[in-house]
């Protein structure tokens, strides 16, 4: 996982807002590869548009997961496990 000191937190953006980067970091990725004088640069936007499109994947699978599992009947494990 891509980290940069002076991203933001992206586990704390909505939905929307993470789509509204990707659509940001994706256009950008565009002019960097037209003009590709600086191979940096277009190396540190696409890991950053990896960032937020992993996060994007990571939270339709875990809610692809959650829906299935409720769609089966299968308990919740913090209903199984008693902690008293």
């Amino acid at each position: 996982m891509y980290f940069h000191p002076l991203q933001e937190d992206i586990s704390k953006l909505s939905e929307e807002d993470l789509l509204k980067r990707i659509k940001e970091l994706t256009s950008k990725v565009g002019t960097a590869r037209r003009f590709g004088r600086n191979p940096d640069i277009l190396s540190k936007l696409q890991e950053a548009l990896s960032t937020y499109q992993n996060e994007i994947r990571n939270r339709r699978i875990e809610h692809w997961h959650k829906e299935h599992k409720k769609a089966r009947g299968e308990p919740d494990l913090g209903d199984l496990v008693n902690i008293e």
